[in-house]
């Protein structure tokens, strides 16, 4: 005789979107002439922050068609690489003050945040990283908070 514990019918999936964290050297032009290799494209950009430094800039970039932009990258020899990020719908003057409470009563760190070209529902998206997006993501779920994937976009 067999004994088996709880069935779980279905795994968590965690919402996120997919950005692209492009390397670029820091010079004039450089974010232009990208940007017109997207267009040529019609690679939708759906976000964008830079972060430069002296020699170098990381471009985190959000696109509406992740595998058209990837190609697109990809065959032009740009550096990049790829990772999972929260995007929020701010639907009232206060849901950021409050997704940040819920992230700080989780004990759990913003990395980075930044706004999106896109609206959902007509609200502004903001796009953010946590130490754990997993958990963040079922904590603002489980708080009503409206979470997006690229199927939103």
């Amino acid at each position: 005789m067999t004994t088996s514990g709880p069935q779980i019918e279905r795994a968590y999936e965690t919402p996120f979107i997919r950005q692209f964290n492009i390397f670029m050297p820091n010079r004039v032009g450089r974010l232009s002439e990208l940007l017109t290799l997207l267009d040529e494209a019609e690679v939708e950009v759906a976000g964008l922050s830079v972060v430069d430094s002296a020699d170098w800039a990381v471009v985190r970039m959000i696109f509406t068609d992740v595998g058209r932009a990837r190609v697109k990258i990809t065959d032009a020899g740009v550096s990049f690489t790829e990772s999972d990020v929260l995007a929020v719908a701010l639907d009232d003057i206060d849901t950021f003050s409050r997704v940040c409470k819920a992230i700080v009563a989780a004990e759990l760190n913003i990395q980075f945040a930044y706004p999106l070209f896109i609206r959902h529902n007509d609200y502004p998206v903001l796009a953010f990283h946590t130490d754990d997006h997993v958990l963040t993501a079922q904590v603002l779920t489980k708080r009503g908070f409206t979470l997006l994937d690229h199927e939103d976009m």
